[in-house]
């Protein structure tokens, strides 16, 4: 059994969706430029106004995405509240005991849709689209090990680091 006590900022929920979405804010402003670029082009616009104009663009759109990004995350962090409580996990190899300020709970682990460890975070999905963000940075590194080998012994679908 091991207890990992934990607090969940921000700044932790803002740079974590940041980082898992990255790909998506670079990719979708490139994706609208070429399709700016290509129709200009057969517009017959000069090379220098076509590179003027996307230019711009890009920065409209990045600056955009970015501040919507923003203000959505800070939007669904607030109206959390449950996420900015202190939660203490607690780890056996049957179940994980969840336990905050106002609520407390437990599953299973064959209850566990799978296991995502990346290098600040053990997200412990309960389904598609519903996980417990579990900050690293409040695990020992033996507790790391230990959660590894519960997870495995568990045989939850996982994608776990060999570090």
């Amino acid at each position: 059994m091991m207890t990992v006590k934990t607090q969940i900022t921000f700044r932790d929920f803002l740079m974590f969706h940041l980082k898992s979405s990255l790909t998506r804010l670079i990719a979708f402003p490139l994706l609208v430029l070429s399709f700016f670029v290509l129709k200009q082009f057969m517009d017959g616009e000069s090379e220098r106004d076509i590179l003027q104009s996307a230019s711009m663009w890009l920065g409209i759109l990045f600056l955009f995405i970015i501040i919507r990004s923003f203000l959505r995350l800070r939007f669904a962090f607030s109206s959390n509240k449950k996420i900015q409580e202190s939660i203490s996990y607690t780890f056996t190899n049957e179940k994980i005991r969840t336990e905050g300020e106002t609520f407390d709970g437990e599953f299973a682990w064959d209850s566990v849709h799978k296991v995502k460890e990346n290098k600040e975070w053990f997200l412990i999905y309960q389904s598609a689209q519903t996980m417990n963000m579990v900050p690293k940075k409040f695990f020992t590194k033996d507790q790391i090990v230990e959660l590894r080998n519960i997870i495995k012994n568990n045989k939850v679908r996982s994608k776990l680091r060999n570090d």
